[in-house]
């Protein structure tokens, strides 16, 4: 190796390195939460996805399926009985959107935490007070939904369309708030996207 290979082989090499370290935050949940939480900086996914069919049985023994929510916007939020530190996500939304447009969804096949009626009574006892959302055992339909870590929210729109995704602990009310109003406003036209 020559001097001059030498050196573009280090000039390459200090390159990558420094491109690795500034990108390294982008890994990071920790920045990405923090930044997230302050402000709906990001645009809704360009290319819509649509809600599969699901139907689901709640804590209470009461139906629901996505054609009786397919008369508004709402919101599928997925977590699992044995996440507690999900609970003040959860506390936050159920702060937020309306009474009948929250619905939530356990992720979590497994039979110890399939007891939807407790993992309600417990989540009302943890944050001292009602929760009016009936809870879900949908591991299949979180499957569908790419659910990969929790909690995750999904804001669906009045047509069936996921406007935005949500992943990660949120507790600013003010900027679910602000993605629930956009939510309402948004439409999906297969030709033209979003407006």
């Amino acid at each position: 190796m020559t001097g001059r290979d030498l050196m573009e082989f280090s000039n390459r090499f200090t390159l990558g390195l420094v491109l690795c370290l500034l990108l390294s935050g982008c890994i990071s949940s920790e920045p990405v939460l923090e930044q997230r939480e302050n402000a709906m900086d990001e645009p809704p996914i360009a290319e819509a996805q649509g809600v599969p069919e699901w139907t689901a049985t709640a804590h209470n023994s009461t139906q629901f399926n996505r054609t009786m929510m397919s008369q508004g916007a709402y919101i599928a939020y997925f977590s699992a009985p044995w996440c507690s530190h999900c609970e003040a996500t959860l506390d936050a939304y159920d702060h937020v959107i309306p009474n009948g447009q929250m619905m939530v969804f356990s992720q979590d096949d497994d039979p110890e935490f399939s007891n939807m009626s407790a993992w309600h009574e417990t989540t009302e006892s943890n944050l001292n007070r009602s929760i009016e959302r009936p809870f879900m055992l949908m591991p299949e339909f979180a499957t569908e939904m790419g659910v990969m870590s929790i909690p995750h929210v999904a804001f669906v729109n009045e047509q069936g369309y996921i406007f935005q995704t949500e992943i990660g602990k949120r507790t600013n009310q003010t900027m679910i708030g602000e993605i629930w109003n956009a939510t309402l406003n948004s439409s999906y036209n297969t030709t033209t996207g979003w407006s």
